[in-house]
């Protein structure tokens, strides 16, 4: 696979890569399904998963709005739940990056790994306005991909945000593993998501997260 060079330079494969993309400006652009099966590929084979890992398509999550009592609302075009929780945002060479930065801003308050795959005419616009930390995979209309910048571990992650994930009972559950009381059925999902949140340290909410995904996905890939 493709990496950055220590200088901060692509290197030569890469390069080629992005040339590929102005040779095949007349073919038809490759669809974000068509990308996100390609990169599906690339995740199992770089991220090491096996039959207890999983990927979720369309992913729902929100964030908290802090003038409202209605979350805003978000959708991760791929993410995965191995060991972390990964999330990948698609950009085709029909999208725009308008929506990223309030996109990333987002996803880096729910997942732990959090990359930006785009079409080779985002990438000097992608390196400029993405947070460093977040990796940033280019991808051509042949089905080429390689990896400009490498994610690192995010270390924004928001116990609220993150907590939007679990459905009610499983709210429930948390609480009743804790022994917080709280959870009874006055309360609305977002309480109880606040209170969980403040007393209930972020690595066991991350863990719970992330055994309560593979759950619901039958634990297979």
């Amino acid at each position: 696979m493709v990496q950055m060079s220590i200088n901060g330079r692509l290197n030569m494969d890469t390069s080629s890569l992005l040339q590929n993309n102005i040779k095949t400006s007349e073919l038809n652009i490759l669809g974000p399904d068509a990308i996100r099966d390609n990169l599906k590929k690339w995740v199992y084979s770089n991220f090491h998963l096996n039959e207890r890992d999983v990927f979720i398509e369309e992913m729902g999550f929100v964030n908290r709005i802090d003038s409202s009592t209605i979350d805003n609302k978000f959708r991760a075009d791929l993410a995965v739940a191995n060991g972390k929780l990964a999330a990948f945002e698609i950009k085709s060479g029909s999208d725009t990056l308008k929506r990223w930065p309030s996109q990333c801003a987002a996803y880096m308050r729910v997942f732990d790994e959090v990359w930006l795959c785009c079409h080779g005419k985002h990438i000097k616009k992608a390196l400029e306005i993405t947070p460093v930390g977040l990796g940033i995979i280019v991808v051509d209309d042949l089905g080429g991909m390689a990896v400009v910048r490498p994610a690192m571990v995010n270390n924004n992650v928001n116990a609220f945000d993150l907590t939007g994930l679990l459905w009610r009972e499983e709210l429930d559950l948390l609480c009743k593993n804790h022994s917080i009381t709280t959870a009874t059925s006055r309360y609305t999902k977002s309480q109880i998501r606040a209170v969980v949140a403040e007393q209930v340290p972020l690595s066991i909410i991350s863990s719970y997260v992330l055994a309560r995904l593979k759950i619901r996905r039958g634990n297979a890939m």
